[in-house]
């Protein structure tokens, strides 16, 4: 009984995560598609009219790049943003409207720039020009969904019987099982 209540759960949730994710997709598509830029930017998704003032090598070979608005005299400040560090975020060429050159994570946000961390790979090389104007745009963000989809995916899958206060829901919850299997030599714990 505890085990079709828990599946039933877990299937509930995967279905509701899906859509979730689906709505957010939609709703980044539809911006891009309907809204102005100078809106997205006043919505604080969009950041216009930057350009690149350092690049660099980073951790497992990843392009660091660090943006600054275009300066028109003296050092400008990024306009107010929702931007945070782990957002996913699509680059463009300001010039040209429809063409993204390239996705990347936030790495840190400051009142002056922010740095992006492209994942360069071999068929992928990513040129940079310091005199160009780029722009980038916040995109859907995919890391949250697989974190919360892979412990619902296990625990949707696991055989047999499943007690309702197993210590193995509250281990796959917290990232902390390895394998399916290794859960059957554990103690029940109370999870409250």
């Amino acid at each position: 009984m505890a085990s079709a209540a828990v599946e039933s759960f877990v299937t509930k949730q995967l279905d509701l995560l899906e859509l979730e994710r689906d709505a957010e997709v939609e709703e980044r598509r539809s911006w891009q598609e309907n809204v102005s830029l100078k809106e997205l930017q006043s919505r604080g998704v969009c950041l216009l009219k930057l350009q690149v003032s350092s690049q660099r090598t980073g951790l497992y070979g990843r392009l660091l790049v660090t943006f600054e608005p275009r300066r028109c005299g003296s050092a400008a400040a990024l306009p107010s943003n929702s931007f945070t560090s782990g957002d996913i975020v699509g680059l463009y060429d300001a010039a040209n409207e429809g063409s993204q050159l390239a996705t990347g994570i936030l790495t840190r946000v400051t009142q002056k720039s922010v740095m992006v961390a492209f994942d360069e790979s071999h068929d992928f090389q990513l040129s940079l020009d310091r005199e160009n104007s780029y722009r980038l745009l916040k995109l859907a963000n995919d890391v949250t969904y697989r974190r919360l989809k892979k412990p619902a995916d296990i625990l949707q899958h696991l055989p047999g019987h499943l007690p309702e206060r197993s210590g193995f829901i509250c281990a796959v919850s917290e990232r902390t099982c390895h394998h399916p299997w290794t859960s059957w030599h554990w103690e029940n714990h109370d999870c409250g």
